[in-house]
């Protein structure tokens, strides 16, 4: 087995980046493309959320996540956050 060792000083860097930074924002975006693209389930509209990008001294993270059941539901069943993301066929 080979190990994978992390240079973690590069990426904190790489973290701390502007264009990292700014990248981050995509997930907005993402959660409104997946907002859009929901089909309704039996649990309700489906509701995608994104929650970031959280800015710290260590970089910059963000998170798009299913928000309720019909989301859950809806991303199970059509794989709208791969989709929205411009994958996931």
């Amino acid at each position: 087995m080979k190990r994978v060792k992390l240079n973690y000083s590069a990426f904190q860097a790489y973290r701390r980046n502007e264009g990292s930074k700014a990248a981050v924002s995509e997930a907005r975006k993402l959660a409104a493309r997946a907002n859009a693209m929901g089909s309704p389930t039996h649990a309700g509209q489906p509701l995608y959320t994104a929650l970031g990008p959280q800015a710290n001294p260590k970089g910059a993270t963000a998170l798009v996540h299913t928000e309720n059941t019909a989301a859950r539901f809806d991303n199970a069943a059509h794989n709208t956050l791969a989709k929205a993301l411009g994958g996931g066929g």
